[in-house]
């Protein structure tokens, strides 16, 4: 009986050893294959996250001027507040234009290309800073900026970057070191090109709208809604 127990623990030993020397062999070999019994209580590797798509955008331009009252009145109390509220940032493909109704002009006596605007030349150089803002910050912190800036017709950059905890250092730089015909040339010619009679003019996707502008102004929530179930066929939640 003894002996009997003895040979049965020796045959043990022996596949024991066996199996051991497999599994040496084949991690040294980097092939690494436990029995069907191990394997299926180990976790199964987590498939790589899908990654999300992207949320489409609507394209909106707003095309406007420094110092027009109805420019400062749109930005602050109607798209900014509509963007904000409706968490309508991450479907907005935001362009803004600070040219308005102004226009280029050669000066023949300095022989270089000029700028006249409708609120005079402290608009101008106040549209070239916001286009220079626009040219050197992120979106978001140039939209802060210059809503913090149209506040009361202030468009101080010094105070308003200091309450945001910007750096403006580029911007300024480049009102500093070019020509403001020069920095609102690409904003004018987007703006000329539409032949605008009134500021701000508001465009969606490329389709200025010229008779619904008033509409446009005053409903911007509205058509903003509308034009984003025309294009995308998508309903966003907080649009009636």
């Amino acid at each position: 009986m003894a002996m009997a127990m003895e040979m049965t623990m020796m045959y043990q030993m022996k596949w024991l050893v066996a199996l051991l020397m497999t599994l040496f062999t084949s991690t040294a070999a980097g092939q690494t294959q436990l029995p069907d019994e191990a394997t299926s209580a180990l976790p199964s590797t987590p498939s790589p996250t899908t990654p999300q798509p992207s949320l489409p955008k609507l394209p909106v331009a707003v095309h406007y001027e420094t110092l027009c009252p109805d420019s400062v009145y749109f930005i602050r109390r109607r798209l900014y507040d509509a963007l904000l509220d409706n968490d309508w940032w991450n479907r907005t493909d935001l362009k803004l234009y600070p040219f308005g109704k102004a226009a280029f002009y050669n000066n023949t006596e300095l022989g270089q290309l000029q700028v006249f605007c409708q609120h005079g030349d402290e608009e101008c150089e106040l549209n070239a800073l916001h286009a220079c803002i626009l040219e050197n910050l992120e979106l978001r912190q140039a939209f802060d900026l210059i809503y913090c800036m149209l506040r009361s017709y202030f468009n101080n950059i010094e105070v308003c970057a200091a309450h945001l905890k910007l750096d403006v250092s580029l911007a300024q730089e480049c009102k500093r070191t070019r020509k403001t015909a020069d920095i609102l040339l690409p904003y004018g010619k987007e703006t000329l090109s539409l032949q605008i009679s009134f500021v701000p003019s508001i465009v969606f996707d490329g389709n200025f709208q010229a008779y619904e502008q008033n509409s446009i102004r005053y409903n911007f929530e509205r058509h903003f809604c509308h034009q984003y179930q025309q294009k995308f066929n998508i309903k966003l939640p907080t649009c009636g």
